[in-house]
């Protein structure tokens, strides 16, 4: 049987439509404290979560743990590439580490569902 992506995943599980999939990552993968900032500097500089976005696209094409890892090294080679303030400093951004635990859920009971039953 063909492994799920990510994408498909998330939508399933948080019941949305495909079309709401990057929105409902972005604010389930964002630091805590900048799920009150974010709204905010978006209106005010959209630009700054592109790579954020980037990143939930390329992590919504990824079947299994070892995509997301090399999905995730990037995202972190890209932060550390371009340093911000805003991004680095005080971390108005997705958080690397929510995305990882909410793929391992994800793809841990993607795998249990479709275990053989004797």
């Amino acid at each position: 049987m063909a492994r799920q992506n990510f994408q498909f995943l998330v939508c399933q599980r948080f019941h949305c439509p495909t079309s709401e999939y990057e929105e409902r990552v972005f604010r389930k993968c964002l630091y805590w404290h900048a799920r009150l900032l974010a709204p905010v500097v978006r209106r005010l500089n959209p630009d700054i979560f592109t790579e954020d976005f980037k990143f939930i696209r390329y992590l919504g094409e990824s079947t299994g743990l070892r995509e997301t890892s090399a999905d995730l090294m990037n995202f972190r080679d890209a932060n550390l590439g371009k340093p911000s303030f805003w991004r680095t400093g005080l971390k108005i951004r997705v958080s690397g580490r929510k995305a990882s635990r909410l793929a391992q859920q994800l793809f841990a009971a993607d795998r249990e569902a479709n275990l053989p039953t004797h």
